[in-house]
């Protein structure tokens, strides 16, 4: 089974800003037409209906095999000062209509989708790691929180899904701690709930592409450029739980 990782698409209002996005969705979607997409964050610029309304334009293409999860410009007005309404326009205008199986505005649980292909299940965990404040010193900073993280924990907890592959995704950067402005400041919490329990670990934010091989338990641990514009995004490839490849692709 395979996934391509996006992020940080930023689509705007107006369509002619949304040239760079709408060519590599359309790329991917011609390309790749059986990867399944994962979109980790800020998926709009702003969280206005009209940014929304041209995002769904764009991702119902893919309804049935992209997973999303929100990062802090879909909640906050210039991404920094967060509101509870543009959080429930992310909802509303994309979770709902794509079919992601829960919600993410508000203290929710963690979002759990099971892909199935060829006898192989592999288990979607996405995550709001969005800080809901409207402090100018938290800027752009993230947090899972208490009712996440015991969430999360029951699900990787759950004996009948142990043996199953996981993917886990979010949008802020799991190793900016050195960043007072972006931040995920539960990072270390995060870290210790999902040490050795899942194996491949997204996520976007600093708009600078790394990758990590083995570490924290974890087979691998990506981090996504700003998807519009690059030539480039990763194939996460699983076969089962321990038969995992990364690689390079072209987007465009």
């Amino acid at each position: 089974m395979k996934f391509i990782h996006l992020s940080d698409l930023h689509i705007h209002s107006d369509p002619s800003d949304n040239n760079d996005v709408e060519s590599v969705l359309d790329y991917v979607q011609k390309t790749y037409p059986e990867h399944r997409l994962i979109v980790t964050g800020d998926i709009v610029d702003d969280g206005h209906e009209r940014q929304y309304l041209q995002a769904l334009n764009f991702l119902d293409k893919f309804k049935g095999r992209v997973f999303i999860c929100p990062g802090n410009h879909d909640f906050g007005v210039m991404g920094n000062f967060y509101e509870h309404d543009r959080a429930e326009r992310f909802d509303e205008k994309l979770s709902v209509p794509l079919e992601q199986g829960g919600r993410f505005a508000g203290d929710n649980n963690p979002v759990v989708n099971i892909v199935s292909e060829n006898g192989l299940k592999i288990m979607l965990i996405a995550l709001d790691t969005n800080l809901e404040t409207n402090h100018p010193f938290d800027f752009a900073c993230g947090k899972v929180g208490e009712r996440q993280l015991e969430g999360l924990d029951t699900i990787l907890s759950n004996p009948a899904t142990m043996s199953m592959p996981k993917i886990f995704f979010f949008h802020h950067h799991l190793f900016t701690h050195n960043n007072p402005f972006m931040e995920l400041k539960d990072a270390y919490d995060l870290m210790r709930t999902i040490f050795g329990r899942v194996q491949v670990v997204l996520f976007g934010h600093k708009h600078v592409p790394n990758l990590w091989r083995n570490s924290g338990g974890i087979h691998y641990i990506l981090a996504a450029d700003n998807s519009p514009g690059k030539n480039f995004a990763r194939e996460i490839t699983v076969r089962g739980i321990d038969d995992i490849e990364v690689d390079d692709i072209r987007i465009a």
